[in-house]
């Protein structure tokens, strides 16, 4: 849950506003210093589509869905880029759970008789699909709701 920036109340994920003294949280969640403007942007639609769980996600257009839900250098560089926006605990999980279903996957794959098969490839692309959709929430939660946890 973010915290009020006046106030240090927790505030709801879908509420505008403080419930505490009334200050606008949405404003001030995003009025984060260090931050460039197509960080704040994110931000900003995150917390359009209430928050990390996006309940209100059916409200963005499919550009902000797509803003949201896909970084294109997370996907190129994983783990790297997750180290230089100082999520390593996080990087470090999401390699671990990318193993395991790769892993997972290829003896799918060799179960139905297809481990020979080019398809068995396509296993390489879960590593960074892992990173590229979770990279932006997890940016958030890092920045916004200072939750910089392994998960």
């Amino acid at each position: 849950m973010p915290f009020c920036q006046q106030c240090g109340s927790q505030a709801s994920d879908t509420a505008d506003f403080c419930f505490n003294c009334g200050a606008d949280v949405a404003s001030t969640a995003i009025a984060l210093p260090g931050i460039s403007p197509g960080w704040k942007a994110r931000f900003a639609v995150l917390q359009k589509a209430g928050g990390v769980d996006m309940p209100q996600s059916i409200a963005l257009t499919m550009g902000e869905r797509a803003m949201v839900r896909f970084n294109l250098l997370a996907f190129l560089f994983g783990p790297a880029y997750y180290a230089v926006k100082g999520m390593w605990r996080k990087a470090l999980t999401l390699c671990a759970l990318s193993l395991v279903l790769m892993l997972l996957f290829r003896m799918l794959l060799a179960g139905v008789g297809l481990g020979g098969s080019g398809f068995v490839h396509t296993a390489y692309l879960i590593a960074p699909a892992l990173f590229a959709t979770r990279a932006n929430v997890d940016y958030f939660t890092k920045m916004v709701l200072r939750d910089d946890g392994w998960l």
